[in-house]
Protein backbone atom coordinates (compact mmCIF):
# COMPACT_ATOMS: atom_id res chain seq x y z
CA UNK A 1 0.00 0.00 0.00
CA UNK A 2 1.32 3.55 -0.78
CA UNK A 3 -0.03 6.71 0.32
CA UNK A 4 -0.12 10.30 -1.32
CA UNK A 5 -1.47 13.71 -1.03
CA UNK A 6 -2.10 15.88 -4.45
CA UNK A 7 1.01 17.25 -3.51
CA UNK A 8 3.16 14.64 -2.79
CA UNK A 9 3.31 15.98 0.79
CA UNK A 10 1.74 14.88 4.05
CA UNK A 11 -1.26 16.85 5.69
CA UNK A 12 -1.09 18.73 8.86
CA UNK A 13 -3.48 20.22 10.65
CA UNK A 14 -6.90 18.83 9.56
CA UNK A 15 -8.83 18.69 12.57
CA UNK A 16 -8.08 22.47 13.59
CA UNK A 17 -8.59 23.71 10.18
CA UNK A 18 -12.62 21.95 10.13
CA UNK A 19 -12.85 23.39 14.08
CA UNK A 20 -12.00 27.17 12.62
CA UNK A 21 -14.25 26.58 9.33
CA UNK A 22 -17.27 25.20 11.74
CA UNK A 23 -17.17 28.41 13.84
CA UNK A 24 -16.88 30.71 10.78
CA UNK A 25 -19.65 29.20 9.63
CA UNK A 26 -21.35 29.87 12.66
CA UNK A 27 -20.64 33.35 13.31
CA UNK A 28 -21.61 33.89 9.72
CA UNK A 29 -24.90 32.27 10.19
CA UNK A 30 -25.86 34.78 12.67
CA UNK A 31 -25.37 38.03 10.19
CA UNK A 32 -28.15 39.27 8.61
CA UNK A 33 -27.45 39.43 4.99
CA UNK A 34 -29.73 41.57 2.40
CA UNK A 35 -31.20 39.85 -0.33
CA UNK A 36 -29.94 39.88 -3.87
CA UNK A 37 -30.80 41.43 -6.75
CA UNK A 38 -31.79 40.11 -9.83
CA UNK A 39 -28.54 40.78 -11.80
CA UNK A 40 -26.53 39.25 -8.62
CA UNK A 41 -28.13 36.40 -8.85
CA UNK A 42 -27.58 35.99 -12.55
CA UNK A 43 -23.95 36.62 -12.20
CA UNK A 44 -23.95 33.94 -9.65
CA UNK A 45 -25.64 31.29 -11.62
CA UNK A 46 -25.34 32.15 -15.33
CA UNK A 47 -22.79 29.38 -15.92
CA UNK A 48 -24.63 26.93 -14.68
CA UNK A 49 -27.83 28.19 -16.54
CA UNK A 50 -26.23 27.85 -19.98
CA UNK A 51 -24.88 24.21 -19.39
CA UNK A 52 -28.58 23.28 -18.01
CA UNK A 53 -30.06 24.89 -21.23
CA UNK A 54 -27.54 22.95 -23.24
CA UNK A 55 -28.06 19.56 -21.57
CA UNK A 56 -31.77 20.08 -21.70
CA UNK A 57 -31.25 21.31 -25.63
CA UNK A 58 -28.84 17.79 -26.08
CA UNK A 59 -31.69 15.84 -24.52
CA UNK A 60 -34.26 17.00 -26.29
CA UNK A 61 -32.40 16.23 -29.94
CA UNK A 62 -31.34 12.77 -28.52
CA UNK A 63 -35.43 12.06 -27.71
CA UNK A 64 -36.34 13.04 -30.80
CA UNK A 65 -33.79 11.17 -32.55
CA UNK A 66 -34.50 8.07 -30.72
CA UNK A 67 -38.60 8.28 -31.62
CA UNK A 68 -37.68 8.82 -35.02
CA UNK A 69 -35.18 6.10 -35.54
CA UNK A 70 -38.09 3.62 -33.68
CA UNK A 71 -40.66 4.39 -36.28
CA UNK A 72 -38.29 4.30 -39.09
CA UNK A 73 -37.16 1.01 -38.29
CA UNK A 74 -40.74 -0.32 -37.32
CA UNK A 75 -42.31 0.63 -40.55
CA UNK A 76 -38.96 -0.69 -42.09
CA UNK A 77 -39.94 -4.12 -40.39
CA UNK A 78 -43.31 -4.52 -41.87
CA UNK A 79 -42.07 -3.18 -45.45
CA UNK A 80 -39.94 -6.23 -45.53
CA UNK A 81 -42.63 -8.72 -43.93
CA UNK A 82 -45.20 -7.90 -46.74
CA UNK A 83 -42.24 -8.32 -49.12
CA UNK A 84 -40.86 -11.49 -48.14
CA UNK A 85 -41.15 -14.99 -49.72
CA UNK A 86 -40.64 -17.96 -47.19
CA UNK A 87 -39.02 -20.57 -49.79
CA UNK A 88 -40.50 -24.05 -49.54
CA UNK A 89 -37.40 -25.78 -50.39
CA UNK A 90 -33.80 -24.62 -49.29
CA UNK A 91 -32.20 -27.23 -51.41
CA UNK A 92 -33.57 -25.93 -54.37
CA UNK A 93 -32.44 -22.51 -56.53
CA UNK A 94 -34.82 -20.96 -59.27
CA UNK A 95 -35.03 -17.54 -61.05
CA UNK A 96 -38.17 -16.39 -59.58
CA UNK A 97 -36.21 -15.49 -56.16
CA UNK A 98 -33.34 -13.84 -57.57
CA UNK A 99 -33.04 -10.32 -56.40
CA UNK A 100 -35.92 -10.58 -53.94
CA UNK A 101 -36.57 -10.94 -50.20
CA UNK A 102 -36.36 -14.37 -48.62
CA UNK A 103 -36.39 -16.34 -45.68
CA UNK A 104 -35.23 -19.81 -45.23
CA UNK A 105 -34.30 -22.64 -42.43
CA UNK A 106 -32.31 -25.45 -42.14
CA UNK A 107 -29.03 -27.33 -41.45
CA UNK A 108 -25.80 -24.83 -41.15
CA UNK A 109 -23.40 -26.37 -44.25
CA UNK A 110 -19.39 -25.20 -43.51
CA UNK A 111 -16.88 -26.47 -46.39
CA UNK A 112 -13.39 -26.11 -44.64
CA UNK A 113 -13.32 -26.46 -40.76
CA UNK A 114 -11.22 -23.81 -38.95
CA UNK A 115 -8.28 -24.58 -37.04
CA UNK A 116 -5.64 -23.58 -34.72
CA UNK A 117 -2.82 -25.80 -35.59
CA UNK A 118 -0.84 -25.22 -32.14
CA UNK A 119 -3.42 -26.13 -29.66
CA UNK A 120 -5.14 -28.93 -31.99
CA UNK A 121 -8.03 -27.36 -32.40
CA UNK A 122 -10.09 -28.02 -35.25
CA UNK A 123 -13.64 -26.62 -35.56
CA UNK A 124 -16.40 -26.79 -38.38
CA UNK A 125 -17.90 -24.05 -38.09
CA UNK A 126 -18.68 -20.40 -38.96
CA UNK A 127 -16.33 -18.66 -36.94
CA UNK A 128 -13.57 -19.35 -34.32
CA UNK A 129 -12.70 -17.29 -31.51
CA UNK A 130 -9.13 -16.79 -30.15
CA UNK A 131 -9.53 -15.05 -26.70
CA UNK A 132 -5.95 -14.18 -25.22
CA UNK A 133 -5.43 -13.10 -22.08
CA UNK A 134 -1.96 -12.03 -20.49
CA UNK A 135 -0.90 -11.91 -16.38
CA UNK A 136 -0.52 -8.31 -15.65
CA UNK A 137 0.06 -6.02 -12.86
CA UNK A 138 -3.37 -3.62 -12.23
CA UNK A 139 -3.23 -0.55 -10.02
CA UNK A 140 -5.93 0.52 -7.64
CA UNK A 141 -6.61 3.85 -6.69
CA UNK A 142 -8.57 4.73 -3.34
CA UNK A 143 -9.65 8.10 -1.93
CA UNK A 144 -10.05 7.96 2.19
CA UNK A 145 -12.78 9.72 3.70
CA UNK A 146 -14.08 10.54 7.09
CA UNK A 147 -17.61 11.47 7.67
CA UNK A 148 -18.27 11.93 4.45
CA UNK A 149 -15.14 14.22 3.77
CA UNK A 150 -13.06 13.19 1.42
CA UNK A 151 -9.18 13.66 2.46
CA UNK A 152 -6.59 14.62 -0.45
CA UNK A 153 -4.78 11.36 0.48
CA UNK A 154 -4.52 8.63 -1.95
CA UNK A 155 -4.27 4.72 -1.46
CA UNK A 156 -2.19 2.61 -4.33
CA UNK A 157 -2.86 -1.15 -4.47
CA UNK A 158 -0.83 -3.21 -6.73
CA UNK A 159 -1.82 -7.20 -7.67
CA UNK A 160 -2.09 -9.09 -10.76
CA UNK A 161 -5.01 -10.05 -13.10
CA UNK A 162 -5.20 -11.88 -16.08
CA UNK A 163 -6.37 -9.28 -18.59
CA UNK A 164 -7.55 -9.06 -22.06
CA UNK A 165 -5.82 -5.88 -22.97
CA UNK A 166 -2.06 -4.60 -21.85
CA UNK A 167 -1.94 -2.60 -18.93
CA UNK A 168 -0.01 0.46 -19.18
CA UNK A 169 2.11 0.58 -16.28
CA UNK A 170 4.28 3.38 -17.30
CA UNK A 171 1.86 5.85 -15.86
CA UNK A 172 1.62 3.56 -12.51
CA UNK A 173 2.13 5.97 -9.19
CA UNK A 174 4.77 3.47 -7.86
CA UNK A 175 6.61 1.98 -11.69
CA UNK A 176 9.01 0.43 -9.28
CA UNK A 177 8.83 -3.57 -9.36
CA UNK A 178 5.46 -3.36 -11.34
CA UNK A 179 6.03 -3.53 -14.91
CA UNK A 180 4.28 -5.01 -17.70
CA UNK A 181 5.50 -5.95 -20.87
CA UNK A 182 4.86 -3.66 -23.74
CA UNK A 183 3.01 -5.81 -26.53
CA UNK A 184 1.13 -9.12 -26.52
CA UNK A 185 3.25 -12.15 -28.14
CA UNK A 186 -0.29 -13.83 -29.51
CA UNK A 187 -3.11 -11.91 -30.49
CA UNK A 188 -6.78 -12.24 -30.12
CA UNK A 189 -8.85 -12.80 -33.26
CA UNK A 190 -11.82 -14.39 -35.04
CA UNK A 191 -11.56 -16.71 -37.83
CA UNK A 192 -14.75 -16.53 -40.27
CA UNK A 193 -15.28 -19.24 -42.66
CA UNK A 194 -15.14 -18.88 -46.31
CA UNK A 195 -17.69 -20.54 -47.27
CA UNK A 196 -20.95 -21.65 -45.39
CA UNK A 197 -23.95 -22.47 -47.12
CA UNK A 198 -27.85 -23.20 -45.58
CA UNK A 199 -28.91 -25.95 -48.47
CA UNK A 200 -28.04 -24.72 -52.19
CA UNK A 201 -28.17 -20.92 -50.75
CA UNK A 202 -24.37 -19.49 -49.76
CA UNK A 203 -24.19 -16.98 -46.69
CA UNK A 204 -22.82 -13.52 -47.76
CA UNK A 205 -20.12 -12.09 -45.03
CA UNK A 206 -22.44 -9.67 -43.88
CA UNK A 207 -24.46 -12.42 -42.60
CA UNK A 208 -21.72 -14.55 -41.11
CA UNK A 209 -20.55 -11.69 -39.12
CA UNK A 210 -23.88 -11.82 -37.30
CA UNK A 211 -23.00 -15.37 -35.68
CA UNK A 212 -22.22 -13.93 -32.28
CA UNK A 213 -23.83 -16.86 -29.82
CA UNK A 214 -19.77 -18.42 -29.03
CA UNK A 215 -19.80 -21.83 -27.05
CA UNK A 216 -16.64 -22.43 -25.27
CA UNK A 217 -14.90 -24.98 -26.59
CA UNK A 218 -13.56 -27.51 -24.00
CA UNK A 219 -11.53 -30.01 -25.28
CA UNK A 220 -9.04 -32.78 -23.16
CA UNK A 221 -7.00 -33.17 -26.49
CA UNK A 222 -3.64 -32.43 -25.14
CA UNK A 223 -1.65 -29.76 -27.68
CA UNK A 224 1.43 -31.34 -28.93
CA UNK A 225 3.90 -28.51 -27.92
CA UNK A 226 5.61 -29.28 -24.29
CA UNK A 227 5.59 -25.46 -23.20
CA UNK A 228 2.06 -25.03 -24.06
CA UNK A 229 -0.36 -26.70 -20.86
CA UNK A 230 -4.00 -27.14 -20.47
CA UNK A 231 -6.42 -26.87 -17.83
CA UNK A 232 -10.26 -26.38 -17.87
CA UNK A 233 -10.17 -25.62 -21.41
CA UNK A 234 -7.34 -23.04 -21.24
CA UNK A 235 -4.42 -23.25 -22.89
CA UNK A 236 -1.61 -21.58 -20.89
CA UNK A 237 2.23 -20.62 -22.08
CA UNK A 238 3.56 -20.68 -18.61
CA UNK A 239 6.25 -22.36 -16.68
CA UNK A 240 4.11 -22.79 -13.92
CA UNK A 241 0.22 -22.79 -14.59
CA UNK A 242 -0.72 -23.20 -10.31
CA UNK A 243 1.59 -19.71 -10.00
CA UNK A 244 1.75 -17.18 -13.32
CA UNK A 245 4.12 -14.88 -13.28
CA UNK A 246 3.71 -11.44 -15.23
CA UNK A 247 4.02 -11.86 -18.87
CA UNK A 248 2.47 -15.39 -18.87
CA UNK A 249 -0.58 -16.10 -21.77
CA UNK A 250 -3.76 -18.07 -21.34
CA UNK A 251 -6.14 -18.58 -24.21
CA UNK A 252 -9.60 -19.21 -24.25
CA UNK A 253 -11.18 -20.63 -28.15
CA UNK A 254 -14.64 -20.73 -28.92
CA UNK A 255 -17.11 -21.21 -31.74
CA UNK A 256 -19.87 -19.70 -33.42
CA UNK A 257 -22.41 -21.48 -36.05
CA UNK A 258 -21.90 -24.71 -35.83
CA UNK A 259 -21.86 -26.59 -39.03
CA UNK A 260 -24.75 -28.67 -39.06
CA UNK A 261 -26.71 -26.22 -36.59
CA UNK A 262 -30.40 -25.13 -37.48
CA UNK A 263 -30.36 -21.21 -38.29
CA UNK A 264 -33.08 -19.02 -40.11
CA UNK A 265 -32.22 -16.51 -42.15
CA UNK A 266 -33.58 -13.19 -43.97
CA UNK A 267 -32.24 -11.62 -46.54
CA UNK A 268 -31.45 -10.30 -50.23
CA UNK A 269 -31.41 -13.47 -52.57
CA UNK A 270 -28.49 -12.33 -55.16
CA UNK A 271 -27.28 -14.95 -58.10
CA UNK A 272 -27.22 -18.34 -54.59
CA UNK A 273 -25.95 -15.52 -51.92
CA UNK A 274 -27.83 -14.02 -49.16
CA UNK A 275 -27.05 -10.64 -48.69
CA UNK A 276 -28.04 -7.45 -46.78
CA UNK A 277 -31.82 -6.03 -48.03
CA UNK A 278 -32.21 -1.80 -48.08
CA UNK A 279 -35.84 -0.93 -47.34
CA UNK A 280 -37.65 2.50 -48.95
CA UNK A 281 -36.31 3.91 -45.53
CA UNK A 282 -33.00 2.83 -46.11
CA UNK A 283 -32.81 0.58 -43.21
CA UNK A 284 -30.95 -2.52 -43.56
CA UNK A 285 -32.97 -6.38 -43.33
CA UNK A 286 -30.21 -8.96 -42.57
CA UNK A 287 -31.67 -11.23 -39.69
CA UNK A 288 -30.38 -14.26 -38.51
CA UNK A 289 -31.71 -16.88 -35.12
CA UNK A 290 -30.95 -20.00 -34.20
CA UNK A 291 -33.66 -22.84 -34.74
CA UNK A 292 -36.33 -23.32 -37.50
CA UNK A 293 -38.37 -20.17 -36.95
CA UNK A 294 -40.99 -18.72 -38.79
CA UNK A 295 -40.61 -15.83 -40.30
CA UNK A 296 -43.50 -13.97 -38.55
CA UNK A 297 -41.44 -15.14 -35.27
CA UNK A 298 -38.80 -13.75 -36.71
CA UNK A 299 -40.20 -10.02 -37.70
CA UNK A 300 -41.82 -10.04 -34.38
CA UNK A 301 -38.72 -10.82 -32.39
CA UNK A 302 -37.04 -7.95 -34.57
CA UNK A 303 -40.42 -5.36 -33.01
CA UNK A 304 -39.92 -6.53 -29.83
CA UNK A 305 -35.78 -5.84 -29.98
CA UNK A 306 -36.64 -2.43 -31.52
CA UNK A 307 -39.23 -1.78 -28.08
CA UNK A 308 -36.61 -2.22 -25.72
CA UNK A 309 -33.48 -0.45 -27.59
CA UNK A 310 -35.94 2.70 -28.02
CA UNK A 311 -37.17 2.29 -24.09
CA UNK A 312 -33.32 1.82 -23.08
CA UNK A 313 -32.20 4.95 -24.85
CA UNK A 314 -35.54 7.35 -23.25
Amino acid sequence: MYRANQNGQPQRGNADGLRQNCLNGRQAASVSQPPMTISEQFRESWLTAIIGSIMFATGMCLLFWNEGRAVKVAHSLDEALRNVIVLPNSMMLSPEYEGRLIHLSGPLLVSEPLTEPDYGVVMSSVKLKRRVQMYQWVEIEEEQSFGGITEDEKHYYYTTEWKDKLVDSDHFYIRTGHHNPKEMPIKSQVQIADEVKIGAFTLGMELKKKFSDFVEITSDERPERKNIKMHSGLYYHSADLWNPQVGDIRIQFSYAGKSGDVYSVVGLLEKDTIKPYYTSHGEEILLQRRHKISVDQMFHLEHVHNYWRTWTVR
